[in-house]
C-alpha cells in the first residue's frame, strides 16, 4: 500500500513538476561530457558547447555564456548529431520548454578604458575535459582595444556550479562582470547579502547596490524545485560589491578588482542541489518546508553514511534497510491488514454477493452488521491500512532526496546513480519484484491479481526514467517487503488455524454435556 502511494506521489510530482517543460525524459539514455566546437549561433566563428547530464552551455569566443539551458531531466539528450558528424542545436535554439538562464551575453567584462565597440582579437580557446575529476575546463584568451583579457571557466559537471576567473591587463585594476537573467522569467527576486548586514532585494523596477557581498541571486518567485536561478558568490578571497537591476531585464553587475574569482550556480532552484554546492545556508536563499527539512536530514545520514563505506550505491542500499527497520512496526501492521484481508477476502465477497441486488436501507444495514460481525469474529480492523500513510512523507521526502541528490561516481554497471539505469536492468528487476508482491498480497484472490497487475506495468514507464538510485531504493525497499509479509502471512495463518481449531474443539465438548446431562422434573404439587 505505501509503495503504491509513494509511486502515485511520486507520479503525479514527475507529471505536474517535471513532464510541463522540456522533451520526454531520455530513457536510460546518458550521455558523457564532452566538448563540441560548431557555429551555434550563425554567425561569423564557432562556438564552445559544454555538454553534460545536466546543462548545456554556450560559450563565444570571449568566454560569454550566450545560452545556459538546464534540464530538467538529467541526461535529456537536447543536442543531435547527424549522420554526416554535424550537430542540430534546434531544440536549444528554439527554447520550447527549455529553461534558458541568461537574457543576454552572459560573464560580458566591461570597465571604464575598456571600449565596448573596439574589435576584439581573440585565441582559440584551450577546452579540457577531465571525466575523472568531473570537470570540464575552459581557457579563453583575447583583446579588445589592446586590453587582454583571460577567463578560466571551470565547470563541474555533477552539479550546477561553475567556477570563473578573470585577469584583466592593461592597466585596469577595476571591472565589472554582468550576468543577465533568469531567461524566460519575466520578474525574478534580485537579492544581496553582504559580509555584515541584512538582506537586500529588489523585485520589479529598480536598482540597489550592496558592497562586499557574501551571495547574490536571482531566483523564480514563488520558488518552486523547477524553476530557475542564478546565484554567485565571491571566492579565493575576492570581493565584490554587487548592482542589483530587477524588473524584465533583470541583471546582476559584479563589480572586482584585480584578478577575480567568483562561483556562480545556474540551475534548479531546487533545495539539495543548493545544498550540495554550499549556497543553502546563506540567509534569504531557501527557506524549506518541512519536506524540505526532511530532505536535509536524509542528506545528512548519506553523507555521513558514504564517509563510513565510501560508495554512493552501498549508502543507498544501507539507507533502504535501515528505513524499513526504522519503520518496521508500523508495517509490520500493515502488513498483518494485508494477511488477514487475504484470508477474509473470500468470506467478505460472499456477503456482498448476497446483497448486491438489495439496494434498501434495511438491507445495507444488515449487510454492514454481516461485515462487522466477521471483522469482530476475525479481531480484523479494516481501518489498519491507515498505518500506512505514516511513514509515506519520510518516504516521499527519501525519493526526492535521492532524485536531486548528484553523485559523484557510478556502481556497478551504472555509471551515474543520477540518471536512469542506461543497460534497462533495474526497470526489470523493479517489474519482478513488484509482482511478486502483488502475488503475495493477492495469491487467494487471482482476478485481483490480473486486474492490479497492468497497474504495475505502467509504473515500469517510471522505473525507466527514475534516476537509477532511486530505483535501487525502490527494488531494495520492496524486496524486504515482500520478505516482511511472507512472514506475517504465515503468522496470521496459523493463528487462524489455532483459531479454528480451538472452535472445533469447543463446539464437540459442549454437545457432550449436554448429552450426558440429566433433566430433573419439578416437583409436583
Amino acid at each position: 500500500m505505501t509503495k503504491k502511494l509513494l509511486l502515485i506521489a511520486g507520479s503525479t510530482l514527475l507529471l505536474t513538476g517535471c513532464g510541463t517543460t522540456g522533451p520526454i525524459p531520455p530513457f536510460g539514455h546518458t550521455l558523457t561530457q564532452d566538448w563540441i566546437t560548431a557555429d551555434f549561433d550563425g554567425q561569423q566563428g564557432s562556438e564552445s558547447i559544454s555538454r553534460t547530464n545536466l546543462a548545456d552551455i554556450v560559450f563565444n569566443n570571449k568566454g560569454e555564456i550566450i545560452g545556459w539551458y538546464v534540464k530538467n531531466y538529467a541526461g535529456s539528450p537536447y543536442i543531435k548529431q547527424n549522420a554526416d558528424g554535424t550537430f542540430d542545436f534546434t531544440a536549444l535554439q528554439n527554447e520550447r520548454g527549455i529553461i534558458n538562464l541568461v537574457n543576454g551575453p552572459a560573464l560580458h567584462i566591461q570597465a571604464e578604458g575598456l571600449d565596448p565597440q573596439a574589435p576584439v582579437t581573440a585565441q582559440d580557446p584551450e577546452l579540457l575535459n577531465n571525466e575523472d575529476a568531473n570537470e570540464q575546463v575552459a581557457v579563453f584568451r583575447y583583446q579588445q582595444g589592446g586590453v587582454p583579457i583571460t577567463k578560466t571557466v571551470t565547470i563541474h559537471t555533477r552539479n550546477y556550479l561553475i567556477n570563473v576567473k578573470t585577469e584583466v591587463g592593461g592597466g585596469i585594476q577595476n571591472y565589472q562582470m554582468l550576468l543577465p537573467g533568469l531567461g524566460n522569467e519575466g520578474n525574478p527576486r534580485v537579492r544581496a547579502l553582504p559580509q555584515v548586514g541584512e538582506v537586500a532585494t529588489v523585485q520589479g523596477a529598480g536598482v540597489t547596490s550592496v558592497e562586499n557581498i557574501r551571495y547574490a541571486a536571482m531566483q523564480h518567485v514563488p520558488p518552486n524545485q523547477m524553476s530557475p536561478a542564478i546565484l554567485v558568490r565571491p571566492e579565493g578571497g575576492t570581493r565584490i560589491d554587487a548592482q542589483m537591476t530587477g524588473g524584465s531585464n533583470a541583471l546582476l553587475t559584479l563589480g572586482m578588482t584585480g584578478n577575480g574569482s567568483v562561483d556562480v550556480y545556474g540551475g534548479r532552484n531546487e533545495l539539495i542541489h543548493l545544498k550540495q554546492t554550499g549556497f543553502y545556508g546563506m540567509p534569504g536563499v531557501f527557506d524549506p518546508n518541512w519536506f524540505g527539512r526532511i530532505s536535509l536530514g536524509i542528506v545528512s545520514l548519506m553523507e555521513f553514511m558514504h564517509r563510513l563505506v565510501g560508495d554512493w550505491g552501498i549508502v543507498i542500499l544501507l539507507i533502504a534497510v535501515l528505513l524499513r527497520l526504522v519503520m518496521w512496526p508500523v508495517m509490520q501492521a500493515q502488513a498483518r491488514t494485508t494477511a488477514k484481508m487475504q484470508v477474509l477476502q473470500p468470506k467478505m465477497k460472499e456477503i456482498q454477493d448476497r446483497y448486491k441486488d438489495a439496494k434498501d436501507l434495511e438491507s445495507q444495514r444488515a449487510m454492514q452488521m454481516e461485515m462487522a460481525a466477521l471483522y469482530k469474529e476475525h479481531n480484523f480492523n479494516p481501518a489498519g491500512c491507515l498505518s500506512s500513510f505514516l511513514p509515506l512523507p519520510v518516504l516521499i521526502a527519501l525519493w526526492s532526496t535521492i532524485r536531486n541528490f548528484e553523485f559523484d561516481s557510478g556502481f556497478l554497471w551504472m555509471p551515474d546513480l543520477a540518471i536512469p539505469d542506461p543497460l534497462w536492468i533495474l526497470p526489470v528487476l523493479y517489474l519482478i519484484a513488484n509482482m511478486a508482491q502483488l502475488w503475495l498480497s493477492t495469491r487467494r484472490t487471482p482476478e485481483m491479481f490480473k486486474q492490479q497487475a497492468f497497474m504495475y506495468l505502467f509504473f515500469v514507464y517510471f522505473a525507466l526514467i527514475f534516476p537509477a538510485g532511486v530505483s535501487i531504493y525502490l527494488i531494495i525497499s520492496t524486496a524486504i517487503g515482500i520478505l516482511q509479509q511472507f512472514i506475517v502471512n504465515k503468522q496470521v495463518e496459523a493463528e487462524l488455524a489455532r483459531a479454528g481449531q480451538t472452535v472445533q474443539k469447543t463446539a464437540p465438548a459442549a454437545a457432550a454435556k449436554r448429552k450426558n446431562s440429566r433433566v430433573i422434573d419439578a416437583p409436583k404439587d
